[in-house]
């Protein structure tokens, strides 16, 4: 297992470059973080290679809803336009959320009536054309499911099932889920069985806890039994820490560094 510090949430008391340096100081393999537009790219790898860790990952559409059957086209070009920016920064994972998420990560509404049909056909199409783009590049492009109760109303791929369903459809390599324990907790709970049951579709892990979204070990998730189970399942791809510190991000990660062991 690999550990990645979402510094879009974490030790948010010092700038956005510290944060690479605090991230590996506290033991984490890499850094995520969300929009890669607005963000001086040249610096955080700079700090990366100065502090030797790695990019995980970041969101890959920047334009255009994947739901959408007028962005398509728009859509597309702005995750091609990412997989050349994550190859750039030896970034091995893009997120791809099936709606635009506002600055506020509110859901930007869609300016006319789709079915939900309609809705999958569309994410099933683009999937299909991106898949041979990123398995060219070397990228997986990880599809997010979001809870709809609590942070992200109106968003459309709201549980893993249908998620892993279309990841079946598509059947590449290269396009998985990004399975948000705190999102399909909310949605769903079964966790450790969903998790069992589809991990070879799986591609990234992200953790914080319920309510509240804060560190694992303050909520209703046993975080332990969750360890326990990606360890059994030789789960070795990245954990994201993308969860809001109860108290500062160092005193937050003294329980969370013995949940995971690291």
């Amino acid at each position: 297992m690999k550990y990645s510090a979402c510094i879009e949430l974490l030790f948010s008391e010092v700038s956005f470059l510290q944060r690479i340096r605090k991230s590996k100081e506290n033991n984490f393999n890499a850094i995520e973080f969300w929009d890669w537009k607005g963000k001086d790219l040249e610096a955080i790898t700079n700090e990366c290679n100065n502090n030797e860790i790695k990019i995980a990952s970041f969101v890959g559409n920047t334009e255009g809803q994947m739901i959408v059957p007028e962005d398509r086209d728009i859509f597309i070009n702005g995750v091609k336009k990412s997989i050349g920016v994550a190859k750039d920064l030896k970034c091995e994972n893009l997120i791809l959320t099936t709606n635009i998420l506002r600055d506020d990560r509110t859901v930007e509404p869609i300016p006319y009536n789709l079915s939900n049909e309609d809705k999958r056909e569309n994410i099933l199409n683009v999937l299909k054309k991106l898949a041979p783009v990123a398995e060219k590049a070397g990228i997986v492009l990880n599809v997010e499911p979001l809870n709809t109760i609590v942070d992200h109303k109106g968003y459309f791929l709201e549980h893993s099932k249908d998620g892993f369903d279309l990841i079946r459809e598509v059947n590449s390599k290269n396009i998985r889920l990004l399975y948000d324990i705190y999102h399909m907790q909310i949605m769903e709970g079964n966790i450790l069985e969903n998790i069992s049951n589809n991990i070879e579709y799986i591609g990234y892990i992200h953790v914080a806890d319920v309510p509240g979204r804060n560190e694992p070990g303050t909520g209703e998730i046993n975080y332990k039994n969750v360890y326990k189970k990606l360890n059994d399942l030789n789960y070795t791809g990245f954990v994201g820490f993308e969860y809001i510190p109860s108290k500062s991000t160092e005193v937050s990660l003294i329980n969370v560094k013995k949940i995971f062991n690291f």
